[in-house]
């Protein structure tokens, strides 16, 4: 049985540019999928996460192709090497300067997500009666939380939201979090254009409701869409075998 993944990437309804750049692939028994949010201003943005993505597959698919059996490892140094790319573009095109993305992506094998994070795009897993958040944003509010100097809820408002504490292509170094998830059910990776606009128990109610993966990523940015489309939204979802 081959892995089944929907994804799918739109500009949302505030926003002129889509600065989202979204990645998927399979072998034999693998997939490789991973959501990369740019920013920059002045197209930057979409140079990053297109660039960033584009470095960070060429650097993994080959090993996974080989049978790498380090995934988490394998996972961390392409995130080097898609920021060592930035970094290289930035060198020599100094109007590039201060661009640079988020990217969260997950290999999926025997059942397991191993993942890899940097920034505040997510990956959440569906169980029987909610999603989940597998990864935690690297950003401010989520620091501000960690303190305990505001509450999640209070963070889903918080006016700094949508800073990140660390990007690709902003530091000459990064240190991304890996996570290591068993899929019972379906994994979501997502922009955080989606849950900005989308309530969690939305999100697993359109996940829920429907079989096919192409309807539900559909759905999903629909939603997202109807709800102000403030920030580009990109979503992949899939299955193991």
């Amino acid at each position: 049985m081959p892995f089944e993944i929907a994804a799918r990437t739109d500009t949302g309804r505030m926003r002129d540019v889509n600065e989202d750049a979204v990645y998927t692939s399979t072998g034999d028994d693998w997939g490789l999928v991973a959501v990369a949010d740019g920013m920059g201003g002045h197209a930057a943005g979409e140079i990053a996460s297109e660039a960033a993505l584009e470095a960070f597959a060429e650097f993994v698919e080959p090993r996974l192709a080989d049978g790498a059996h380090n995934i988490a490892g394998v996972l961390t140094s392409g995130v080097t090497a898609a920021n060592d790319r930035l970094q290289a573009m930035i060198e020599e095109d100094q109007s590039l300067s201060g661009m640079g993305t988020t990217l969260v992506a997950a290999v999926i094998e025997d059942g397991v997500a191993t993942l890899v994070n940097v920034g505040d795009s997510r990956a959440y897993h569906q169980t029987d009666d909610a999603i989940e958040q597998v990864t935690v944003d690297q950003s401010l509010v989520q620091k501000l939380v960690e303190q305990g100097e505001i509450t999640p809820e209070e963070a889903d408002s918080h006016p700094q939201r949508n800073v990140v504490s660390q990007a690709l292509g902003t530091t000459e170094s990064v240190d991304p979090d890996t996570y290591r998830q068993p899929i019972n059910k379906r994994l979501l990776l997502c922009s955080d254009g989606l849950p900005e606009e989308v309530s969690e128990r939305s999100i697993y109610e359109i996940i829920d409701s429907q079989d096919d993966l192409k309807s539900i990523a559909n759905a999903l940015i629909e939603q997202a869409n109807t709800n102000g489309g403030s920030d580009n939204i990109t979503v992949v979802i899939c299955e193991s075998p």
